[in-house]
């Protein structure tokens, strides 16, 4: 039921090494257009990040303006000791998870259509499907978020970027300031409770 998806870093947000130091350099230097243009190079892969982690597009706009002033606020300290657009999904990942362990509700189902439309990007759709399978998709997608949504945050940030964004261990633990060994143990415990869930909710 889980499995990869396109992770959401995106083509306009790829920088060679030498553009990537220029553009930190000018921000740093608070040049109003490299601010502009770190903000518009990157807003689409933050939103489509954060909304994948949460399931919800609520606050999704406030969430994303929070991402920037961590990060606007953290350039003067980032060391190049990993890609920025890596940077940046750390960043990401933490206000995703503040999100989570502050939220009182459980989101709405959600579907690949409304991924679709919250993020802007068509070239998510890669083919046609019918109707019947759709509304498959559609089901499954939300009781992934549902089951989601019943782990604790820290079991289900690990879950979410090991099983459906396809990182490993190693990138996992540097996104949650933690270490694999930890990651492996948290990653074990959530996969059993997720798919004892599921397995709940199937008989339902």
């Amino acid at each position: 039921m889980l499995g990869p998806v396109k992770r959401e870093t995106g083509s306009s947000a790829a920088l060679g090494p030498a553009d990537e130091a220029d553009l930190i350099a000018r921000c740093r230097a608070d040049d109003r257009g490299a601010h502009d243009e770190f903000y518009h190079r990157f807003r689409r892969p933050i939103a489509g990040n954060l909304y994948r982690v949460l399931g919800d597009r609520t606050d999704l706009d406030d969430l994303v303006q929070e991402v920037f002033v961590i990060a606007f606020r953290g350039l003067a300290r980032f060391r190049g000791d990993a890609r920025l657009s890596t940077w940046i999904y750390r960043i990401c990942v933490n206000v995703a998870l503040g999100r989570i362990r502050t939220r009182k509700r459980r989101p709405p189902p959600i579907g690949v259509n409304d991924l679709d439309s919250a993020i802007a990007d068509p070239s998510l759709v890669e083919r046609p499907e019918t109707p019947d399978r759709a509304l498959e998709r559609h089901q499954d997608q939300a009781r992934v978020y549902r089951a989601l949504e019943l782990l604790a945050p820290k079991k289900r940030i690990v879950l979410y970027l090991h099983e459906i964004e396809g990182l490993d261990l190693k990138e996992i633990a540097y996104l949650v300031d933690s270490n694999p060994v930890t990651v492996r143990t948290r990653l074990f415990y959530a996969r059993r409770e997720f798919y004892r869930i599921i397995a709940e909710d199937g008989d339902s």
